[in-house]
């Protein structure tokens, strides 16, 4: 099944948009009506079981049947769910066509945020399914995951490399003046040009060519890139197989990166590297980073070994037969073991261009996210600097520390001798990766303090005081404390106060 490639109206996209805005086409009434807050990738199993959900004839719910989950729907029904919108429009804009039983729709509109993303839309399963090469996926949780890590401040450009159906671009375009979308798949091309209407955007620039081909010598002050990171020995779909031996594809784009910044600009790319066994994550990153002119931080999710990365990326083949899908896995891990491949890493590295100094890099493993994280890497790299500037740790105790406003602070007590006393606090961030960490009596007492009128001396001494520790027991804490809030520092739990 494939879309017409005809001229993109966009006034009568702006206009279904509109009609679909009406109609409560959002990710929140989408994810309430199907009850789940996962990616709605709409596999056999789950349509199955969403369709039941939907089976009312209310608006939202036949635009979901149609758009979402590609089931036909009744033309009376979808008539009436888009009051406005006639049937000849809807095809004319390649977004529908006639069915035996009704009309199905030529992509899935996946609601996300602000946005709207259409894709291809079947990802799994044979015919009527797409298994060709420029299959072009939508909202997942890759594209999220990197959305989240982008750092959203105005800016004059912003380059997406792969753009694929242009999540990022759509993003990017909120906060910059000018947007290049790159892919080397016209397809991909497509669907952002026909997302870039539905959404009303009209500040992206769409390249046609391989990678950093189309901007030449360019620099950007925001870069995103979601390549194909999967090691396969297959090149099947652009959006997945690089073609490229092992992670080398990763590796050429986060050298290559640095080139296309400006000085202080952005750059964020989701990644997938070899490692041996026993190997420290980040040891392979740290060389491909060596005389690179940026500072960065390399975030690690999940490592996988051979059989289950194989089994992740060919779950399309459960719906085949099982000696197939046993030969698919076969050739993956065979694949895997000819290239020495013991374990496979996935993560992102974050990079600022920053010349003519000693940059640095940093490595963290992160196990949870809550959305968007960009307020926060801003923070990490401002508290990185900050550190790695420091000749003595001692000097943190003249600064003016100031707790976030997005932490969130809980305290277990207990009775004891008819007053209630701390057993335990437990400090969390509520937005961006989620950390926390555990916080014994005295700190979580010095934390109060931390107000941005104290430095973290007079912190320490007020908390002293408070817990009628002796001279030397608060020199003792004085080292807690730097080391506490080193950390809740690095972490972004802590700001330095202008005050």
């Amino acid at each position: 099944m494939t879309i017409r490639n005809a001229a993109l109206d966009r006034e009568g996209l702006a206009t279904v948009r509109a009609a679909l805005d009406k109609a409560g086409y959002t990710s929140g009434n989408v994810h309430n009506a199907l009850m789940t807050d996962q990616h709605l990738s709409a596999q056999p199993g789950e349509v199955v079981v969403f369709e039941r959900r939907l089976a009312a004839n209310t608006p939202l719910f036949t635009l979901m049947r149609l758009f979402l989950i590609g089931s036909t729907v009744d033309p009376a029904h979808l008539e009436a769910s888009l009051p406005g919108v006639a049937l000849a429009e809807l095809e004319r804009l390649g977004l529908i066509e006639s069915a035996p039983g009704g009309i199905c729709s030529t992509a899935r509109i996946i609601p996300h945020g602000d946005i709207v993303i259409a894709c291809d839309r079947n990802y799994y399963g044979d015919p009527p399914g797409r298994h060709v090469s420029d299959l072009v996926t939508g909202v997942n949780s890759p594209a999220t995951l990197l959305a989240d890590l982008t750092v959203r401040k105005p800016v004059d450009s912003a380059l997406d490399l792969g753009t694929g159906g242009g999540v990022q671009a759509m993003l990017l375009a909120n906060h910059s003046k000018r947007v290049v979308a790159v892919d080397i798949n016209p397809r991909a091309l497509y669907f952002t040009e026909l997302n870039a209407g539905l959404n009303r955007v009209d500040n992206i620039e769409l390249r046609l060519g391989s990678w950093f081909e189309p901007v030449g010598g360019e620099k950007f002050d925001v870069i995103t890139a979601n390549p194909p990171y999967v090691m396969s020995p297959e090149s099947t779909f652009l959006y997945r197989d690089s073609g490229r031996p092992v992670d080398s594809l990763c590796r050429q784009l986060v050298r290559d990166i640095p080139d296309h910044l400006e000085e202080g600009g952005f750059g964020h790319i989701l990644i997938s590297w070899a490692l041996r066994n026993d190997e420290e994550w980040s040891k392979p990153l740290r060389r491909w980073l060596e005389g690179v002119p940026c500072d960065a931080w390399l975030l690690h999710y999940l490592t996988d070994d051979p059989l289950t990365q194989a089994a992740k990326w060919n779950r399309p083949g459960l719906d085949l037969d099982v000696t197939d899908y046993g030969a698919v896995l076969d050739r993956w891990t065979d694949y895997y073991e000819r290239e020495g491949i013991d374990q496979i890493a996935f993560g992102a590295v974050i990079l600022r261009r920053r010349s003519g100094a000693a940059n640095w890099v940093r490595a963290d493993s992160i196990t949870s996210g809550q959305g968007s994280s960009g307020a926060l890497v801003l923070r990490v790299f401002e508290a990185e600097d900050f550190l790695r500037g420091l000749t003595d740790e001692r000097a943190l105790l003249d600064v003016k520390f100031v707790l976030v406003p997005e932490h969130r602070l809980e305290q277990r007590l207990a009775s004891a001798d008819g007053k209630w006393q701390l057993q335990e606090a437990t400090l969390s961030l509520s937005e961006g990766f989620g950390f926390q960490g555990s916080l014994d009596i005295n700190t979580a007492l010095l934390l109060q303090s931390l107000d941005g009128s104290n430095t973290l001396g007079q912190a320490v001494r007020k908390a002293g005081s408070d817990l009628e520790l002796s001279r030397d027991e608060i020199g003792a804490f004085s080292e807690t404390a730097i080391a506490m809030a080193r950390r809740l520092f690095q972490l972004g739990f802590l700001v330095r106060s202008s005050a």
